[in-house]
């Protein structure tokens, strides 16, 4: 009987968990405004609903997970304004950005409206630095007199946005939720570890929300990544273009650096960096660099055209299972473009090398 009850218990629990609650915002907006759009900030799919305002005006409503992070914007806003579904209605103003409804909610409107203020402005500053920083004419020390004018003005603005994000962090309520993809990069870069592990403590009311299980896993995957540096790579089997299987113990740990880059014909970050990637195979590889491709493709013919069209002249290796492939499960790779950098003994030294960063090691490396 007492295991019946606590499977019960943990069945109701469950249930609330994905319990549906309605929301309903009426507000105005500007005239020229064609659609207003509601959208469930964490689970990136598309909008939960839509309207057309009638005279600047609208009302629009729906249901959603209870107290699911919601996010309302419209056709033309470049903007999306964050309240927590918590079952009770709100005002919105687009003109002025002010919400009303529940007090969680006003006071989550407040900060937002706080961040966005404080941004703005450090935009416009940095917009005004731009000219000269970007003026090919003047010598860098003119361009870094000119930056630090406005240095001031940024860090004094850049201060009090990290104030207001503390003040979200120590929030008791939901608010947080709202800020975690601003809160846990703020943090991990200033390196304020407890800060995180307070944010994320199993104390906190939201504690057991899907978003913060999600970050906690993602954390914990992040963790993983960087342990594998300094170990011995593992080894896989895949085939080649001409279909002939070979290892990656065939190329790694026999005296070269060596690129293992994760990559894929659809994926449009992956094929901007390749050309980052081809100018240093290019520039290195006479003096030993080489670069392993482990594709996620599933389509053949698509993989090696990207191949002979972007000229990506290195080993090719796939098994065509998309995200099912080998590739992935042996290094944990759930975001691609990936990268892992061998060393001439087959140790990983780094991973996800990309942009000037990737350039940056291979000159501490081999030199100009």
């Amino acid at each position: 009987m007492r295991k019946m009850f606590l499977l019960l218990v943990l069945a109701v629990v469950a249930l609330s968990a994905h319990a549906q609650v309605s929301y309903k915002v009426t507000g105005t907006c500007p005239q020229d405004v064609k659609t207003i759009y509601v959208y469930n900030r964490h689970d990136g799919r598309a909008p939960l609903d839509s309207v057309k305002p009638q005279g600047g005006a609208f009302t629009i409503s729906g249901q959603a997970p209870k107290d699911a992070i919601l996010a309302i914007g419209h056709d033309d806003a470049t903007t999306i304004h964050l309240f927590v579904n918590d079952g009770t209605p709100l005002t919105f103003n687009f003109k002025t950005s002010v919400m009303s409804g529940s007090p969680q909610n006003t006071k989550l409107n407040q900060y937002d409206r706080t961040l966005d203020s404080l941004q703005t402005q450090i935009t416009m500053i940095s917009e005004k630095a731009e000219p000269v920083l970007n003026d090919a004419t003047k010598s860098e020390e003119e361009r870094q007199a000119a930056l630090m004018q406005f240095m001031p003005q940024i860090q004094a603005l850049g201060i009090q946005m990290l104030s207001t994000l503390n003040k979200v962090g120590e929030e008791d309520n939901l608010i947080p939720l709202a800020f975690l993809d601003t809160l846990i990069p703020v943090y991990q870069q200033t390196g304020n570890t407890e800060a995180i592990n307070k944010l994320l403590d199993e104390s906190r009311p939201y504690s057991q929300h899907p978003a913060v299980q999600q970050v906690r896993k993602q954390m914990e995957a992040e963790a993983r990544k960087l342990q594998i540096i300094g170990k011995p790579f593992t080894d896989l089997e895949e085939n080649d273009v001409d279909g002939k299987p070979h290892k990656l113990s065939e190329y790694c740990g026999k005296g070269n650096y060596v690129l293992v880059d994760f990559w894929a014909s659809w994926c449009g970050p992956c094929m901007a960096e390749m050309p980052n990637v081809k100018k240093n195979y290019d520039k290195y590889h006479a003096k030993g660099f080489n670069v392993v491709g482990l594709s996620f493709d599933r389509s053949a013919e698509a993989w090696k055209k990207a191949i002979v069209e972007k000229e990506l002249n290195w080993v090719h290796l796939s098994d065509l299972k998309y995200w099912n492939t080998i590739a992935a499960k042996t290094y944990e790779i759930n975001a691609i473009p990936a990268s892992l950098l061998i060393d001439p003994n087959g140790i990983i030294i780094a991973r996800d090398l990309r942009g000037e960063a990737l350039g940056e090691k291979l000159k501490e490396i081999y030199g100009e």
